[in-house]
């Protein structure tokens, strides 16, 4: 055992070796991305397509069918296909198997080329590039919104909001920005029916003729005295003066395409209607890349916006910050700085009370150590320091000096009876390090069965014990290596012990004796002190049974945002709808406090849920985002429930609903009821018997 001696005595390297871990500790920890949840990629993937002005049934036959007839017989590993249908919009979803994530993104390259083939060979001309998007805890659900407001639903909005919308995708580290409430520019060719029928042409002729001055033409090359050249006609400008001057051919010659039609700049007809204090507004989600660190890209969110409204006096446009979902992650990151000071303190000051001060100090040190050991490696296998990393972490905190501290008494003991340096720290090694290995192993088994869970859960999970194994591991070298070469270095001698230390040889004394008297009670007793054990065994049975305490595999805080959701009557406009979308909006604010809200926003035409979006102009939405919950305050659930109270009877609306949202991995409602069947209508009337069912 002389290198173990010789190992132990070498303060250098222990020395080095612990400032290097936190030095290079430190700065993983600093530089490690911050995020609401580890990034785990859903195996979901999303096809969006949009045929402006098609039904539900065409949209289904024209659209979604090959789409997802292509989708079934060419790509593998898909767990199942859920598509919807609706006005205008097709929406597919695909979840593939638990497969690796290289065989996952071979899957999305097929599924990509699969998808552009069927749009250019069978999909209608007039649909829109289908958008492939995979789902990720990064991309799933918005990390702000922004709300644009102006005095009117102007060009000047959609202009500005165009402009911001490329500005914050620029941003480092944003991945896409979703809008709502801006309409794109359209040039309106107003034509004259007598005048095109006099000339013997028609509304189509006129249309085929417009649309071929937008094409780009390859006319092939020629060959001049200057060398070959390849001759390309570009499409004509959107300017109304400069097209009014284009040649139309009619039965009666050719004539100015002015002299015909009335050509107008506008934009399209909205498909949704944002409002913000009352005011015309547009709506700007902004969702990240995958290992951002979610606080920085907030706070240039929140920079850029203070330096846009400097200048709203010459733009016409404000900006709000109406949803912030990085408040968790910084108070998890708070809670978890706090609780490792207060570990600290407590260690120093049990540790001191027994042991002294210089061996509280050398083991207090082992807290920052392992941790600085934990985010070292977490850092350098790309983990983010998410809300589940640090919930390990904060469990961790109350283990990781365990071993240390029977490492320490037990050379502290032999301190006391006159055995110095190495000598020391090897017998104290040989009589604990069996049991105290066992005793962490022991832990980790207990969490190492969570890397197990199936599924996203499992995803989500596996997270606590990684780092709770890794603090433990670490914390155990710590206790093996760099406490008993500390000790060793302070050649420490408590043969000559002060007043304090006699206090304090006097006090432990004390303790041992009324533990002692109350083991030996325990141990006279054997009968009453098992029924006293069962009693409270029995007890705790009984608590679990009788169901006072509630089954939740995943209890999560609610998030300070939930949404009213309204469905109008079929053919309600989009004014419609929105007339009653604020008059709810109204009565929903009037349960909020002034100091409980963040932002609300109102907007037809759209309804976000947690599976896929609804489209349609009877439907609406309302945002309504909540400053941080303060202790003693109404909880979010307290504050949803008095608004689905006060708006849930709303007249002329077919329903008003709520959706909350949990932090956490995604999970499904109790209960989910599918109605299949090949007619429409059968489904219809089934799902409307059910519907009476359950209301009943």
């Amino acid at each position: 055992m002389q290198w173990l001696d010789r190992f132990l005595s070498n303060h250098v390297l222990a020395n080095l070796t612990f400032c290097l871990v936190i030095v290079i500790g430190f700065f993983s920890y600093t530089q490690m991305p911050r995020a609401k949840d580890p990034e785990i990629n859903f195996n979901w993937v999303s096809v969006t397509t949009f045929l402006p002005g098609a039904s539900a049934i065409d949209i289904e036959k024209r659209i979604t069918d090959p789409l997802e007839d292509a989708i079934r017989s060419s790509i593998q590993d898909i767990r199942f296909v859920s598509s919807t249908s609706r006005e205008g919009f097709s929406n597919i979803l695909i979840r593939f198997d638990q497969i690796d994530e290289r065989t996952f993104d071979k899957r999305l390259i097929d599924l990509r080329r699969e998808v552009q083939n069927t749009y250019t060979d069978e999909l209608p001309i007039d649909a829109e590039d289908p958008l492939v998007t995979e789902v990720t805890t990064s991309n799933a659900f918005p990390s702000a919104a922004v709300v644009v407001t102006s005095a009117g639903a102007d060009e000047n909005l959609r202009k500005q909001t165009h402009n911001i919308r490329k500005d914050l995708e620029l941003i480092n580290g944003v991945d896409r920005i979703n809008d709502v409430g801006v309409s794109e520019p359209e040039l309106h060719i107003r034509f004259f029916p007598d005048r095109l029928q006099g000339l013997g042409i028609t509304p189509a002729d006129l249309s085929d003729t417009v649309r071929s001055y937008f094409k780009d033409v390859s006319a092939g090359d020629i060959n001049t005295t200057d060398g070959q050249w390849i001759v390309r006609i570009e499409g004509t400008s959107a300017e109304p003066g400069a097209l009014a001057d284009y040649p139309i051919n009619t039965a009666q010659g050719v004539v100015p395409l002015g002299t015909l039609a009335e050509l107008v700049r506008t934009t399209e007809e909205p498909s949704e209607i944002v409002r913000f204090n009352g005011e015309p507004a547009a709506l700007l989600a902004v969702t990240k890349q995958a290992s951002t660190n979610v606080l920085q890209l907030l706070d240039k969110v929140n920079q850029y916006i203070e330096e846009k409204n400097r200048l709203s006096a010459s733009t016409g446009v404000t900006l709000h910050l109406v949803d912030d979902q990085t408040v968790s992650t910084r108070k998890a990151l708070a809670l978890m700085q706090t609780n490792a000071l207060i570990g600290l303190c407590m260690v120093l000051l049990v540790t001191w009370c027994f042991l002294g001060t210089r061996i509280s100090a050398l083991t207090s040190i082992g807290i920052p150590f392992t941790l600085a050991g934990t985010f070292l490696i977490l850092h350098s296998n790309a983990m983010s320091l998410n809300n589940t990393v640090l919930l390990g972490v904060v469990i961790a905190l109350g283990m990781i000096v365990d071993d240390a501290v029977v490492v320490v008494e037990a050379m502290y003991q032999r301190i006391q009876n006159g055995i110095t340096g190495a000598h020391a720290a090897l017998d104290a090694l040989r009589e604990v390090f069996a049991p105290v290995t066992t005793s962490v192993l022991t832990t980790i088994a207990a969490f190492l069965p969570l890397m197990l869970m199936p599924g996203i859960l499992g995803e989500f999970m596996k997270v606590i014990p990684i780092v709770v194994t890794l603090a433990l591991v670490i914390s155990l070298f710590e206790a093996y290596w760099m406490l008993p070469a500390h000790v060793i270095a302070t050649k420490m001698d408590l043969s000559k012990p002060n007043r304090i230390q006699q206090m304090r040889l006097g006090f432990t004394r004390w303790i041992r004796h009324r533990y002692t008297v109350l083991l030996l009670k325990a141990l006279r007793r054997p009968i009453l002190s098992i029924s006293v054990v069962s009693m409270v065994f029995i007890l705790a049975v009984v608590t679990v049974a009788t169901g006072k305490i509630r089954f939740n595999f995943f209890e999560a805080d609610a998030v300070p945002l939930f949404y009213v959701n309204i469905e109008m009557p079929r053919g309600t406009t989009l004014d419609e709808t929105m007339d009653i979308l604020v008059e709810v909006e109204r009565q929903a604010l009037q349960q909020v406090y002034p100091e409980e809200l963040r932002g609300s926003v109102a907007y037809t035409g759209q309804v976000f849920t947690e599976t896929e979006p609804l489209f349609g102009d009877n439907v609406g939405q309302i945002q309504i985002s909540l400053n941080p919950i303060v202790p003693g305050n109404r909880t979010v659930d307290q504050i949803a429930d008095a608004v689905e109270t006060e708006v849930i009877d709303t007249a002329g609306a077919d329903s008003v609903y709520l959706t909350r949202l949990k932090d956490g991995p995604p999970t499904s409602s109790p209960v989910n009821i599918k109605i299949r069947g090949d007619e429409i209508t059968v489904i219809k009337q089934v799902a409307d018997r059910l519907v009476g069912f359950l209301r009943a």
